[in-house]
């Protein structure tokens, strides 16, 4: 058969080059016109990206010192692709300590790639088929799908803990959930490959209960599923709530060498553009794998030194987390506090970034239509970016997430835009 010669790109490019993150997309617009009070105050504020600016007066002294940013000559040669030794090292003990592993983490068992998206991309393709299916609680982080999907050909198949005609006071995941999707797929002859779970949660905020999640692991074994947890935000929980319990405390883990723990430094420790994510994993076979594949999405060498620089110091890093979650509990009660003055109903979260805030009351709950239309009312009218819940695959409408983790003069400008926003739309609202 003659080749086609009209053809500028392959066939599996195809499907990726016109495909759009509304994640992206929606940031892309905030950065080129971003607010800043004196130098562009009607720029756009900012409160849909997953990032943690709380603690940046802590964080850029200890970064930018010079036992920090460093240059060691041998690093601009060439190294193991999956982390070098020193980054592994002091991830593990890093994970060790304040994840309270059941016993220290083998940095042998690590496997660092350019953040946890890069993760989660290699996994999908390490795990599952192109056009096999990976469960995974809903609402979630919306480029989850795009992670799975737009290289692999993995399909994302959801566990609605909030279903359309939800009539829970307090929805949360369970494994009768889990089951139910399962059951789903499988009945749509899907082959399901692995369970996907972020905890703690992103958008809820919940933290999964020992129970749950052992719960959880028992059913993927028993039907020879593989289970990867992404803690990044692992260390982001409020004071005084429910205790995050790792995958890794386990010491009777049902199926250790088909459980697969994500960690990395973006949230947690505020450095997103650092760009350093770990797969921690038993599975000899997957080890292998992502030797060879860290090549493609290796993290640059003087970068691992310096991020294994900076969380070496675990007297440092007990310090920063206590005052991170310190402020991170005060500012997620003060935006809680300031939106139910509006008149609308927030989850109690238990950790992460994010307000999951009811908006049913203003936009409507009949359709996702009406929540569309109140977000492009915000972007344009406010110029306040916030993720509506369909983006995150929330089978309700009237969702959305709000990041109260950024700079605290733009957290404190859109919950004025917002306010404003909400009392005008009331009026304007068919």
């Amino acid at each position: 058969m003659e080749k086609d010669k009209t053809r500028d790109i392959s066939k599996r490019a195809e499907t990726v080059r016109n495909w759009e993150d509304f994640l992206n997309k929606f940031m892309n617009i905030c950065n080129h016109d971003e607010y800043d009070e004196e130098k562009n105050p009607e720029g756009y504020i900012n409160l849909g990206t997953a990032v943690n600016n709380m603690c940046l007066d802590i964080i850029l002294p200890k970064l930018t010192s010079s036992d920090v940013w460093t240059c060691n000559p041998a690093y601009l040669q060439y190294r193991e692709g999956y982390g070098i030794m020193r980054l592994r090292k002091a991830l593990a003990a890093v994970m060790t300590e304040f994840l309270a592993t059941h016993e220290p983490v083998d940095p042998n068992n690590l496997f660092c790639f350019t953040g946890v998206t890069s993760c989660i991309d290699t996994l999908a393709h390490c795990l599952a088929d192109r056009g096999e299916v990976i469960l995974t609680p809903t609402p979630i982080y919306g480029r989850i799908r795009t992670d799975f999907m737009q290289r692999s050909g993995v399909k994302m198949w959801p566990i609605p803990i909030i279903t359309h005609d939800n009539t829970e006071d307090f929805p949360i995941l369970t494994v009768e959930k889990v089951k139910k999707a399962y059951d789903s797929a499988v009945s749509q002859n899907q082959v399901v490959r692995a369970l996907f779970l972020i905890n703690p949660n992103n958008p809820l905020g919940d933290i999964c209960s020992p129970e749950l999640l052992m719960d959880i692991f028992n059913f993927c074994q028993e039907h020879g599923l593989h289970v990867i947890v992404d803690e990044v935000y692992a260390l982001s929980i409020f004071e005084g709530g429910q205790q995050f319990h790792s995958t890794l405390k386990f010491s009777n883990l049902p199926d250790k060498t088909r459980t697969h723990v994500l960690y990395g430094i973006s949230k947690d420790f505020g450095i997103a553009g650092l760009r350093v994510g770990a797969v921690h994993t038993q599975c000899k076979a997957l080890q292998n794998c992502l030797k060879q594949l860290s090549f493609f999405q290796n993290i640059p060498f003087p970068l691992m030194d310096i991020a294994a620089r900076f969380i070496e110091d675990l007297d440092w890093c007990k310090s920063y987390i206590k005052e991170n979650q310190k402020r991170l509990t005060e500012k997620f009660q003060s935006c809680v506090k300031r939106i139910k003055q509006m008149g609308l109903n927030v989850r109690q979260s238990e950790g992460g970034f994010f307000l999951w805030v009811d908006f049913r009351k203003v936009c409507g709950s009949e359709s996702f239509d009406q929540e569309k239309l109140f977000f492009h009312y915000l972007m344009e009218k406010a110029k306040l970016y916030f993720v509506p819940g369909a983006e995150l695959f929330c089978e309700q409408p009237g969702w959305f997430r709000l990041t109260f983790t950024n700079c605290p003069d733009h957290v404190n400008e859109g919950l004025n835009r917002l306010e404003e926003a909400v009392r005008n739309y009331k009026r304007i609202a068919p």
